[in-house]
């Protein structure tokens, strides 16, 4: 890579030359591309349909917000109610289809590239033309952006001082008085695209999914050349990553910077991998310039760039050299843009979010309940903070053992457990956080690594579920048939398809003979 370099060449069809066969199901009779796609496509348009009702508890429905379904409620516990079934449903239908187009490729990983990303483009389009999925942080970029229009310094200033108006308006008043927590480079992108769009907040949130769908786009290049230089399926690897219901609904459908930041970060690795060493590390500065966790990917270049070395400190140095490469760029890049280094301050803005389903808060929660118990109340925060620090400390000590086991367990392997290891150590966790090492890990997963990126990605595009008083409508009989056809389909599918690949083991997919090595 300077050294890195596969010895198994690619063939015509997205396979690795001189290659052998490892786990994929068997069993069950994979279902046609075309009827996943269509009905992955299917359930696509059932969600888009259920998230633009008015009253749907899943994107944000204020009068400028998106095209359409925008305005006040209507009112109707019962419409509100189906809508949020029509949603479900949708996700049910795309992510089984996700599951089948999975199996599909695996059993025939020679199907090739052309019928997948066809697939995944089908399925993208309706994700395409829906309001902002899940989240409102598409907002706060927006208003960032009008910030940096006006000369302002996002890190500075909050988007409260824009004053009332449409942008300050639909931005989550969790988020309207803190500080930009992204890179230099992001905000100054985001001001450009506010100014593009002529200062209307509707336009600029057009800009940012046109922005996601750049960062898909990239990990749709970037995967498939990873896959061919560790030796794996280049369309099994695509189908995992760029057609994950997670990727498309969470990230393309969110719109969240974290899609151009992990597109940054799986080019920078492609291009590392391919023996240019410094393009792959000046990508990864971008991603870090979006969200800083991109830099694990420069520390992982450095350690495979010193492949072949037997002495560790000598490796050591190149790590340290592409760690200051990449930091290089980023001072560059910082002083280019006039914005300056204010944004590290603003870092542990997501740990403004305190719950108890974020690991580490959780600890320090009960940390702060135990203490409490015992007369010492009033540490809480202290304790939550505190076990936060000793998280990432350890999440950090982690990711260095993996790396540094990376020729062991394999190189991407390490960097996708490295991302989540930060994720679920991390002050709060967010479905599109996850995305970052499930995007890597679906390059080489197999076994139990499969099944948890499967059962996991499925996970988080329900991860966003509404209060209860949503998940029923007023009338009790339409509420239980509704929760038992969309139960009974679920269990059906998953007796009929899931359970007998579980119970009959794999057959044969394509895995390479040789490994890549150093030069």
């Amino acid at each position: 890579m300077g050294s890195a370099r596969p010895v198994a060449a690619a063939t015509a069809d997205g396979r690795a030359a001189g290659a052998v066969t490892v786990g994929a199901p068997k069993g069950v009779t994979p279902a046609p591309l075309w009827l996943s796609g269509t009905a992955g496509t299917l359930g696509a348009v059932a969600v888009l349909v259920g998230v633009s009702q008015p009253d749907s508890p899943f994107a944000f429905h204020r009068a400028g917000a998106w095209f359409f379904a925008a305005g006040p409620p209507s009112g109707d516990p019962d419409g509100r109610f189906l809508g949020v079934m029509v949603v479900y449903a949708g996700l049910v239908v795309l992510v089984a289809s996700w599951f089948e187009l999975v199996r599909a490729l695996r059993r025939n990983p020679a199907t090739g590239l052309v019928r997948p990303v066809a697939v995944a483009v089908a399925w993208a389009a309706p994700i395409l033309c829906m309001p902002p999925l899940f989240s409102r942080d598409v907002y706060s970029y927006a208003a960032q952006g009008a910030l940096v229009q006006r000369g302002r310094n996002p890190y500075l200033d909050t988007p409260s001082s824009l004053g009332r108006g449409p942008f300050l308006d639909l931005v989550d008043p969790l988020w309207r008085h803190a500080p930009a927590p992204y890179g230099p480079a992001w905000e100054r992108l985001s001001g450009w695209i506010v100014g593009a769009g002529g200062h209307d907040v509707l336009a600029a949130v057009v800009g940012f999914r046109l922005a996601a769908l750049v960062g898909v786009a990239l990990i749709a290049w970037g995967v498939p050349s990873l896959a061919r230089s560790v030796g794996r399926s280049a369309p099994v690897a695509f189908g995992l990553a760029v057609a994950n219901p997670a990727v498309l609904l969470v990230l393309l459908g969110g719109a969240h910077n974290d899609a151009l930041m992990l597109g940054l970060l799986v080019a920078g690795c492609a291009v590392a991998r391919r023996g240019q060493v410094v393009p792959g590390l000046v990508l990864c500065a971008l991603a870090a310039e979006v969200k800083i966790p991109a830099l694990i990917g420069a520390v992982c270049i450095g350690w495979w760039w010193g492949e072949g070395m037997v002495d560790w400190r000598r490796r050591s140095v190149r790590v340290a050299a592409a760690v200051g490469i990449a930091a290089g760029v980023m001072v560059v890049v910082g002083l280019v843009s006039g914005l300056g280094w204010r944004w590290l301050d603003g870092l542990a803005n997501p740990g403004t979010v305190v719950s108890w389903l974020d690991p580490a808060t959780a600890v320090g929660l009960a940390l702060g309940h135990a203490a409490g118990a015992v007369g010492l109340a009033g540490h809480s925060t202290a304790l939550v903070h505190g076990a936060r620090a000793v998280s990432l400390g350890l999440a950090a000590v982690v990711s260095v053992v993996l790396i540094v086991r990376s020729e062991r367990i394999g190189p991407l392997e390490a960097l996708g457990w490295s991302l989540l290891v930060f994720v679920v150590l991390g002050p709060v966790v967010w479905p599109w956080y996850e995305t970052w090492g499930f995007v890597f890990l679906a390059v080489v997963a197999e076994g139990l690594t499969l099944r948890l990126l499967l059962g996991l990605s499925a996970l988080a595009c329900f991860a966003d579920v509404p209060g209860a008083s949503v998940l029923g409508g007023a009338t009790p009989a339409l509420e239980v048939v509704a929760w038992i056809v969309l139960g009974g389909a679920v269990a059906t599918y998953g007796l009929l398809r899931l359970v007998p690949s579980l119970r009959r083991g794999t057959a044969p997919t394509t895995r390479s003979a040789v490994a890549p090595t150093s030069g």
